[in-house]
């Protein structure tokens, strides 16, 4: 096969089972777009480099992302299969973006899976030595670090353990725990913003604009990582009811329902505390502190550990079903691509993944890989545009079609490169030094691959 070699996904045969319905799916997007983001970037983002104006970021963000929505709307109108970017890339652009774009989306599901845990395991532990008064050994509290005298996160470790073992039990087990946390954390929010608003002062956002355009830019380079997991919902089309009008609804819903809680969240947090307060990991229980809110407070504290645990969830839930596409592919070893007949999931693709994920969220400090997931996950964004372009040119369309197609198409291009310039210069070598590594392994692998 050559490098452009281009491949029509297909589904028949595959052994997963369509268990979800829209509200399901719907869900899935909810559980993995409301999550760390909300909870830790915006005030860190409002404090650092866009103040009050961190609204209009969330909203800039939305524009971007909703068409990027729109697009894999249609793609998955056209190709309802696991894989998600994957699968698009492949049919459009060939074996070797494909494998790049997989690579990417491996890195987004993957390395945010783990980081969130990272962030989970100290709220976790906060919480219990708040409560109860437990403390973990320092040696069980923290990535490999001798000389801080940590070696293991031993609760990241096992909470990635449990995640991964609850999505091979069965995806609709999954989507059960996952639907309850979601109505959870739209109740906490919902506190949130209700008693929050019951502080507004006007003082707070006076001064709406601290850092200029440029930090409205900058904070969306960085808030972009909250809207970041609505393309999960593609990753199950194929445990989907009627995958190709259910997937488009919940694209455009989750997105849709999450961008109306970032927005009333980021600005009940900046008009209740003054901006300059909120670098801190737990803005929003910090902010209902520093207003004299403890009970609300410690309904937020576990409010985010249970969100963040969605989260894990569901971006375990991506990478497990993008590796699968590449272990049917031939880009990953084929035996894990096999399906448990007992539980339609891919039984030792979940452990083995499982294992991995959690190894690294209890032994490596993932602060500088996690900044790799906007950036690749926005390239991967980036390509399905491109392929959707080409889709139509070949006259191929789907139950759902992107309105106003050659005005937001450009407009998409535009939005995407603009918050990409706005990441830091290591972020791009980075970015650089992880596609290397990916070129890499592709042509390694590129002789096992099907020559069919």
């Amino acid at each position: 096969m050559g490098l452009f070699t281009t491949k029509i996904p297909k589904t028949e045969g595959s052994g997963l089972a369509r268990h979800l319905n829209l509200l399901d799916v719907s869900f899935i997007g909810v559980g993995a777009i409301i999550g760390a983001g909300i909870f830790v970037i915006t005030g860190q983002a409002a404090a650092t480099t866009a103040g009050p104006a961190i609204v209009l970021s969330f909203l800039i963000g939305a524009v971007a992302i909703g068409i990027t929505a729109l697009i894999y709307a249609e793609m998955s109108s056209i190709y309802p299969v696991s894989g998600s970017a994957y699968n698009y890339t492949y049919a459009t652009l060939g074996e070797f973006f494909a494998w790049l774009v997989g690579w990417n989306l491996l890195l987004e599901y993957g390395v945010a899976t783990s980081a969130v845990a990272t962030g989970w395991s100290g709220y976790f532990r906060t919480f219990i030595e708040t409560n109860f008064h437990l403390h973990l050994p320092t040696a069980l509290s923290g990535a490999y670090n001798p000389a801080a005298g940590t070696y293991v996160d031993i609760s990241a470790f096992l909470v990635i353990a449990v995640i991964f073992t609850l999505l091979a039990i069965g995806i609709k087990e999954s989507a059960r725990v996952n639907n309850i946390v979601v109505y959870i954390k739209i109740v906490v929010l919902s506190i949130f913003v209700i008693f929050g608003l019951q502080h507004f002062d006007i003082e707070n956002i006076r001064n709406f604009f601290p850092f200029g355009w440029q930090g409205v830019w900058h904070a969306t380079s960085l808030i972009i990582f909250a809207y970041l997991g609505f393309d999960a919902i593609s990753t199950v089309a194929e445990e989907t009811k009627d995958p190709t009008k259910t997937i488009p609804k919940a694209l455009m819903l989750s997105l849709a329902f999450s961008t109306m809680f970032f927005i009333l969240v980021s600005f009940t947090l900046t008009s209740m505390v003054s901006y300059k307060e909120l670098e801190v990991p737990h803005a929003l229980a910090f902010a209902m502190m520093r207003v004299d809110e403890p009970f609300i407070a410690s309904i937020i504290a576990l409010g985010a550990v249970l969100t963040i645990t969605t989260v894990m969830l569901v971006m375990g839930l991506g990478f497990t079903r993008v590796a699968f596409a590449l272990s049917r592919d031939g880009f990953l070893p084929k035996k894990l691509c096999e399906i448990n007949p007992r539980t339609n999931t891919p039984f030792k693709l979940t452990l083995y993944g499982g294992l991995f994920l959690a190894f690294l969220a209890g032994f490596v400090p993932l602060k500088v890989l996690a900044e790799l997931v906007n950036i690749g996950t926005l390239f991967a964004y980036f390509i399905v545009a491109v392929a959707i372009i080409i889709l139509r040119r070949k006259g191929l369309v789907g139950s759902f079609r992107v309105p106003m197609f050659w005005v937001l198409i450009p407009l998409n291009f535009a939005l995407l490169i603009f918050i990409m310039a706005g990441l830091e210069a290591h972020t791009w070598i980075r970015f650089a030094i992880w596609s290397g590594i990916g070129i890499g392994i592709y042509f390694l692998m590129r002789h096992r691959l099907p020559t069919t």
